[in-house]
């Protein structure tokens, strides 16, 4: 019973933290089993230990080795359009992003994937991967397209173990394209970058006519431990390499992204569901919820 009662009062705790920390949230209702609630335990030794703010938006000055990918964004730009008017970035399959790619709303074309090489990026992109590799701490980077009209719902990426790093490559350059992240708003203009840490509410939108095509990348977060900054990385490497995908050939795909199909058919199911009877999914919801916590309180038991 001490066990249970522990769960709950951490759980609460969480919710507490990402409610305290955000000055955008999500509805009580919905933060109660959003996935961010449950990483704050994991995502805690990087908030305490982070050598830069903890504020939604970060400094570039705090990152010097990002000028060689800012001095030479136009070069980056032109692989980056020439990838997009040669129909190469295109929709996937990788499982972290498939909401993204509803209505055709998102388009990507993966360039790194921490030290896993993915064959495309160096055959279709080589001197934005010469650029990319000069910064050590740059583990994860892509081609990322809003297409016009679309937007990207608000949400939490789970990891503060990283921070997000964007350049404006070929963007709509107007105020109706931007970026909100918790209660800051960016507008996207060629050739400008933020850095902002993505565990907190964020979301893009595109109320254009025209593509808006950035670099997307994720920069390790600095820490004042080494051996805690190492095991993130580790465990960014492994995570990662589950859902890693080629953007031409398709059959070089993680082992997370073919087990990810059932998951996605549950989760449609689920949305079926609730679209139908709400009380039922929500009822249907928490026994799942509960029962993943008895789970858990009879094996420290």
């Amino acid at each position: 019973m001490a066990v249970i009662i522990g769960l709950i009062v951490v759980y609460i705790l969480c919710i507490v933290f990402v409610r305290t920390r955000n000055r955008a949230t999500f509805p009580l209702t919905r933060q109660l089993s959003d996935f961010s609630t449950f990483m704050v335990p994991f995502n805690l030794p990087a908030y305490g230990l982070s050598k830069v703010p903890t504020t939604p938006r970060v400094s570039i000055e705090n990152f010097p080795e990002l000028a060689i990918i800012q001095d030479n964004w136009e070069v980056i730009r032109d692989e980056a359009l020439a990838l997009y008017e040669g129909g190469n970035i295109t929709a996937k399959e990788d499982l972290p992003a498939s909401s993204f790619y509803k209505d055709n709303r998102w388009t990507s074309f993966y360039l790194k994937l921490y030290d896993h090489r993915i064959p495309s990026a160096y055959d279709l992109a080589p001197k934005t991967m010469a650029l990319l590799e000069q910064v050590p701490y740059l583990n994860l980077a892509l081609f990322a397209v809003l297409n016009p009209g679309k937007k990207l719902n608000q949400h939490h990426d789970p990891f503060a173990y990283t921070l997000r790093y964007s350049l404006g490559l070929s963007t709509p350059n107007s105020d109706k394209c931007g970026l909100q992240v918790d209660d800051f708003h960016y507008v996207w203009r060629d050739g400008d970058s933020i850095i902002f840490d993505e565990t907190y509410l964020h979301s893009a939108y595109n109320e254009t006519d025209t593509p808006r095509i950035i670099l997307m990348t994720d920069i390790d977060r600095p820490l004042k431990l080494g051996f805690v900054q190492k095991g993130y990385w580790y465990f960014g490497r492994f995570f990662n390499r589950l859902f890693m995908i080629d953007n031409v050939d398709a059959t070089n795909s993680g082992i997370g992204n073919k087990l990810g199909k059932g998951l996605l058919g549950y989760q449609k199911l689920l949305k079926s569901i609730k679209r139908k009877n709400r009380t039922a999914y929500y009822a249907g919801k928490w026994v799942v919820i509960g029962a993943l916590l008895l789970l858990i309180a009879s094996a420290i038991w």
